[in-house]
C-alpha cells in the first residue's frame, strides 16, 4: 500500500463530527430552538398530516405521546452549549487577564480624565484613591503638638472645623452654615440656654493676607442680624490698615495663624490633645469642594494640575489651584 492509498484508508476512517458535537460547539439558543421546532413537528404537524389517513393513525398517536423526547434531548444539548461557552470565555479571560490591562493603560496615560471617567466612574476613583494613598503616605507625619508648621497643613475644610470644636470647648453652641457660599459667615455663637448669637465667626485658610472686603463682609452680616461680636480667622493673617481700622469700629476680632496657636495652647492639656487628634484625623490636606462637601480630586488641565470636584461627571465645576 503506498502513501496515496494509507491516507486515503485514514481518511475514510477519520470519524465524522454527529449532531450532538456540532450542537455543543454550536451557540446554545440553536439547540433551544431545534428543541421548540422538533415539539410542535411531533406534537402538532406530524399527527396532522398522519390523522386522513386511516392506516397512519396510529402513527400519529405515537408522535404526539412521544413528542417530549426530542425536545428534551434538544433542552439538555442546549444546556451543555451554554455551561462549555461558559467554561471557554472563563479559560479564555484567564489566559488573556494580563495581557488587557497593557492595551488600556497607554488610554490612561495620554488622557488621564474624560475617556476614564465616562466609561467608568468606578476606575476614575479609584485610581484616585491610589494617588491619595501615595499622598499621604509622602506627607510628613502628623503633628503631635499645636504650632503655626501643623496649623497651615490643614486643608480649608478641616481649618473651619478646628474653629468649630474649639469653641465648642471654650464652651459655646456652635451652629455651622452649610457648604455652599456662606453669606460672608462660617459659623454662629451661642451661650446654653440662649437662642441668639452673641458672635459671628469667618474662617479663611487662604495662603494669602486678607484685606479688607472680607471683614467688612462679615460686619455687614453682624449688622443685619444685630449681633455685635465678630471673629476673623485668617492662616495667613491681615493686609492693610483699613482692616484693623474697620475691625476696630465692627468690634471684630482678627486673629491670624500664630494667635490661632496661642489660643488653641491657652485650653487645658486634654483639650488640646483632643483638638488635635480630632483636627489630624483621616484626609486633613485633601480640599473639600465648596459646593457639595465631598473630597476634591487632583487632575490635570493645560495650564498644570488642579483640584477638581469628584463630582464633575454630575455637573459640579468647582475646582481649587493645586497651591490651595
Amino acid at each position: 500500500m503506498n502513501k496515496k492509498e494509507v491516507g486515503q484508508s485514514m481518511g475514510r476512517r477519520r470519524r465524522e463530527p454527529s449532531l450532538s458535537d456540532v450542537l455543543l460547539d454550536a451557540p446554545w439558543w440553536v439547540s433551544a430552538a431545534l428543541a421548540v421546532g422538533s415539539y410542535i413537528v411531533f406534537r402538532a404537524i406530524l399527527p396532522a398530516a398522519f390523522a386522513s389517513n386511516p392506516f397512519l393513525i396510529g402513527l400519529a398517536m405515537v408522535s404526539r405521546s412521544l413528542a417530549w423526547v426530542p425536545a428534551t434531548m434538544f433542552s439538555f444539548l442546549g444546556l451543555l452549549a451554554c455551561l462549555r461557552a461558559r467554561k471557554r470565555e472563563s479559560e479564555a479571560s484567564r489566559g488573556s487577564g494580563a495581557a488587557r490591562p497593557l492595551r488600556r493603560e497607554r488610554n490612561l496615560r495620554v488622557v488621564p480624565s474624560r475617556p476614564v471617567a465616562n466609561r467608568n466612574p468606578g476606575a476614575r476613583d479609584r485610581i484616585d484613591q491610589a494617588f491619595s494613598s501615595l499622598r499621604q503616605k509622602a506627607a510628613p507625619a502628623k503633628p503631635t503638638e499645636w504650632s503655626l508648621d501643623a496649623l497651615k497643613q490643614l486643608e480649608w475644610k478641616r481649618f473651619e472645623m478646628l474653629c468649630v470644636w474649639y469653641y465648642e470647648a471654650m464652651g459655646f453652641t456652635v451652629k455651622m452654615v452649610p457648604h455652599g457660599a456662606d453669606g460672608g459667615i462660617d459659623a454662629t455663637l451661642c451661650k446654653d440656654g440662649m437662642a441668639e448669637p452673641i458672635a459671628l465667626v469667618q474662617c479663611k485658610a487662604w495662603r494669602s493676607p486678607v484685606k479688607v472686603e472680607p471683614v467688612r463682609a462679615l460686619g455687614g452680616v453682624m449688622l443685619s442680624n444685630k449681633v455685635k461680636r465678630g471673629v476673623f480667622w485668617s492662616l495667613a493673617g491681615y493686609i492693610g490698615q483699613p482692616v484693623q481700622t474697620y475691625a476696630a469700629e465692627a468690634g471684630i476680632q482678627l486673629p491670624d495663624g500664630a494667635g490661632i496657636v496661642e489660643r488653641i495652647r491657652a485650653l487645658d492639656a486634654d483639650k488640646q490633645v483632643k483638638l488635635l487628634a480630632r483636627a489630624f484625623e483621616g484626609d486633613y490636606q485633601t480640599p473639600t469642594c465648596a459646593a457639595c462637601g465631598v473630597k476634591m480630586a487632583e487632575r490635570q488641565g493645560k495650564d498644570g494640575s488642579f483640584w477638581g470636584c469628584r463630582n464633575y461627571s454630575k455637573g459640579c465645576r468647582f475646582k481649587l489651584a493645586r497651591a490651595a
